[in-house]
């Protein structure tokens, strides 16, 4: 496993920074456009976006997911504790927001699949992208601390 690790390194960073990039995205540069342009032509643009988005995120946010669970078994498993250390105590507060995050992205997905009405539809990518900020905030800290 220890030789794989830059892999999952370089997957799930290029994954984060898809991830982020796209919810950042929606949430600060094209919401204040559906001020600008209307809700007519916004809703045109947002398909568009949404539509590739939606295909590309759901793969995106496993590959985060599994190279994150695959690195972590690094830093805390049952030999070396689970909340021994400062580094293990900030990665596992890491982890639990990153959860939270998954379990919005399961309820929209199958929201969306069901064709049911998604209650987290206008608080998913702000609550993410605060998430996500705190969760790479938590990443550095937790080495350097």
């Amino acid at each position: 496993m220890e030789a794989l690790y830059p892999y999952f390194l370089t997957i799930h960073l290029i994954c984060a920074i898809i991830f982020l990039g796209y919810i950042f995205t929606d949430v600060i540069l094209l919401t204040p456009l559906r001020k600008a342009l209307g809700d007519d032509i916004a809703n045109k643009v947002f398909g568009i976006i949404v539509k590739r988005g939606v295909k590309i995120m759901p793969l995106c946010l496993l590959l985060l997911i599994l190279s994150g669970g695959a690195m972590i078994s690094r830093y805390i498993g049952s030999t070396q504790g689970i909340f021994e250390s400062t580094l293990q105590i900030l990665l596992m507060i890491k982890v639990f927001l990153a959860l939270c995050i998954v379990v919005m992205v399961i309820i929209s997905l199958s929201c969306k699949f069901l064709k049911l009405k998604n209650p987290l539809a206008n608080i998913i990518h702000p609550l993410a992208l605060i998430l996500g900020f705190f969760i790479v905030i938590l990443a550095k800290m937790a080495f350097y601390l």
